[in-house]
């Protein structure tokens, strides 16, 4: 499990439900209750809710998927970066 994530059963959660939320956003970790090892709810920081969007979500597979099939570009500086963008953004202009 990542070190930003922690499991807690819910036979130990019951009665400690606001430790395990305080320790979810001091720790900025999502904690999975647990029912027999099974997760059964996930509580997420608040500040860090919009990750788990299904809109960001998508954004982050299609990432993924450029990373795996090469399509994306290295730059030996920010100013060539900065210079690839402005072009492709000139191209774009009518």
């Amino acid at each position: 499990m990542s070190e930003n994530a922690f499991e807690v059963p819910l036979n130990e959660a019951d009665g400690h439900l606001p430790d395990v939320i305080n320790a979810a956003a001091q720790r900025h970790a999502i904690a999975y209750l647990t029912d027999q090892g099974r997760r059964v709810a996930a509580i997420v920081p608040s500040d860090e809710a919009w990750y788990w969007t299904s809109g960001w979500q998508s954004a982050e597979a299609e990432a993924d998927e450029d990373i795996h099939e090469g399509r994306t570009r290295s730059f030996a500086t920010m100013d060539d970066l900065f210079a690839e963008m402005d072009a492709v953004r000139a191209e774009d202009l009518p």
